[in-house]
């Protein structure tokens, strides 16, 4: 071996000890025919003296040096290094490798762009930050394949080239070379697998799965990622997964996140959040809510708010605890449409002031209140991003975290930019057994040809067993219990607009599983991408990805996607054609 320590576990326990360690040259500096060096390797840093000659060594160089602890002078103690009380007085050094320039220093405060740190990953990885990053992430993976081998579950691991299915995103195909004409997919998920799982009767899985997506990025998505994948077998109630989640969740989050979170998390419908946040993944550090005015508002006389009303639409105030100036509102109504008043001295201003000044205005002294109508899925989505705006602007988070469950969403909606239905999670999600009869209501609708707000008001009704986890206004995961009816599971894909034929070639192997006795089963998935992120305060996932891609997909440090030679291209039976 090349050293006897690493540079983090020196301490004053071996002062007088001639030891030997080796690290990277992160620093430099001669101080009265003093050479002060601090070598860095994963564990610490770990300052070196050379008192005769100055060595020929350089940042970035790899060197091993031999010498003898001895504690450094009171004063200069770093308290930040785990040897900051110590460091090696010199008597031998061998440079194990040199290096070129660095492009920028491998320090936390690092100045350069993001473009030059992914294209020189290995030495952006080499800052203490970035490894901070991945040894979390290594214990995290290691406490949930712990967590949950205790509970009786089991690791298996699902094929990565796969079966083309439709499951929201494009595919990443990959061409077969031992049969021409045809690909297999990178899966996005394992979720039919796990479903045959079930069936197989493994009865508990997990995984932590790699999952392709060919979608536009942005920071919290990657073409692809890492999800902890698991099913359970024997679950109808949806509390079987939210309890067994929840409680490793909570934990992962207390130990990486210093977070104080208890279960059982709160528990809201989708309606409810919709109705209350505008979202379904609602932050709730802010407790700010749409409050419903339409009574106290409809016949006061604002034609806008009337006619709106009388065809069926609701009035939504948000009541934000801030005066803001006029300018700001200007800025607002750049982005949004709504009606507004607030109210100083007991005196309301704005658009709205000549409808409210006959109510009572005391609760609303020193506030500024937003008020839209509408109707339909689009107007709450609305709600919801200008909620999300303006708490982001103008409040401070009224806590830290905020841990929450949203179920009972709506199997189906309505695709209006499509004009056709389409599942709300994903068409596996099994309905509540009593909403089952209104499925023939959706049918029989889109037989008829009626309009699309009127059949996703039917879709709304049918609710499915599905839940998400929502952590401070980000969806960490999403499950549901599943369809293990086949002919239930078979209508449902008819529904979306499969036909028998498309059935059988796309989901054939599901289907013919679940004729051979699939028990009732639920799972979930959770972004392991975003959990380590957030335990560890980062915005994007890149920064807990060891080769991420740009937002245009593309790998600076490997230089991918890449050109392959025509040779390849032939044994494939593929032809590259370019332009429009």
């Amino acid at each position: 071996m090349h050293r006897t320590h690493t540079c983090g576990e020196v301490d004053e326990s071996l002062v007088g000890e001639r030891i030997t360690v080796a690290g990277w040259v992160v620093a430099m500096r001669e101080l009265g025919g003093l050479t002060f060096v601090v070598l860095r390797d994963r564990y610490g840093n770990l300052q070196v003296v050379f008192e005769k000659d100055k060595p020929d060594i350089a940042h970035g160089y790899v060197v091993k040096v031999e010498g003898t602890v001895r504690m450094r002078p009171e004063d200069q103690y770093r308290e930040d290094w785990r040897s900051g009380k110590v460091e090696v007085l010199v008597d031998r050094y061998e440079i194990l490798n040199p290096s070129v320039p660095l492009p920028f220093q491998p320090e936390d405060d690092v100045k350069a762009s993001e473009e030059a740190r992914l294209r020189f990953r290995p030495l952006d990885l080499r800052r203490p930050r970035m490894q901070e990053n991945f040894r979390v992430r290594h214990e995290i993976n290691l406490f949930i394949r712990n967590y949950l081998s205790e509970r009786d579950f089991l690791e298996l691991e699902t094929p990565i080239l796969t079966k083309s299915t439709p499951e929201g995103a494009r595919d990443f195909i990959v061409p077969a070379r031992l049969q021409p004409g045809k690909f297999y997919a990178l899966p996005q998920s394992p979720q039919l697998y796990k479903q045959v799982l079930m069936v197989a009767g493994f009865d508990r899985y997990f995984q932590i799965a790699r999952c392709f997506r060919d979608e536009d990025l942005r920071a919290d998505r990657q073409p692809e990622f890492t999800q902890l994948d698991l099913e359970m077998s024997f679950v109808s109630d949806p509390e079987d997964v939210l309890t067994l989640i929840e409680g490793l969740i909570a934990e992962i989050f207390r130990r990486w996140a210093g977070a104080d979170v208890e279960p059982p998390f709160p528990r809201y419908t989708y309606h409810e959040v919709m109705e209350r946040y505008g979202s379904d993944k609602p932050d709730l550090r802010y407790s700010v809510a749409y409050e419903d005015w339409t009574e106290r508002l409809a016949g006061k006389g604002n034609r806008i708010i009337d006619s709106n009303v009388e065809r069926g639409a609701k009035v939504k105030a948000l009541v934000l605890p801030v005066s803001l100036s006029r300018g700001q509102i200007d800025r607002l109504l750049k982005g949004f449409q709504f009606l507004w008043f607030k109210v100083k001295d007991g005196k309301p201003s704005g658009n709205l002031a000549r409808f409210v000044k006959d109510t009572d205005l005391t609760p609303y002294e020193g506030k500024t209140v937003f008020v839209f109508v509408g109707k339909g899925t689009p107007f709450y989505e609305a709600l919801g991003e200008f909620r999300a705006t303006v708490t982001s602007l103008f409040l401070k988070p009224e806590r830290e975290w905020s841990f929450l469950w949203v179920k009972d969403f709506p199997l189906l909606q309505w695709n209006y930019d499509e004009g056709r239905i389409e599942p709300a999670h994903h068409i596996f999600t099994s309905p509540y057994e009593e909403h089952i009869p209104l499925i023939t209501e959706i049918e029989n609708a889109l037989k008829e040809g009626r309009e699309g707000e009127e059949i996703d008001e039917l879709a709304q009704r049918v609710l499915g067993k599905q839940y998400d986890l929502v952590i401070n206004g980000v969806e960490i995961g999403s499950g549901s219990v599943r369809v293990h009816n086949a002919d239930l599971q078979v209508r449902l894909l008819k529904l979306i607009g499969l036909t028998e034929e498309e059935i059988e070639e796309r989901f054939g192997f599901l289907i013919n599983s679940l004729r051979m006795g699939a028990p009732p089963h639920g799972g979930i998935a959770l972004g392991l991408d975003r959990i380590v992120a957030m335990c560890r305060g980062e915005e994007s996932i890149r920064e807990v990805i060891l080769f991420p891609k740009t937002t245009t997909g593309v790998a600076l440090f490997e230089g991918a996607p890449s050109d392959v030679s025509p040779e390849q291209l032939e044994e494939l039976g593929l032809e590259i054609r370019r332009g429009g």
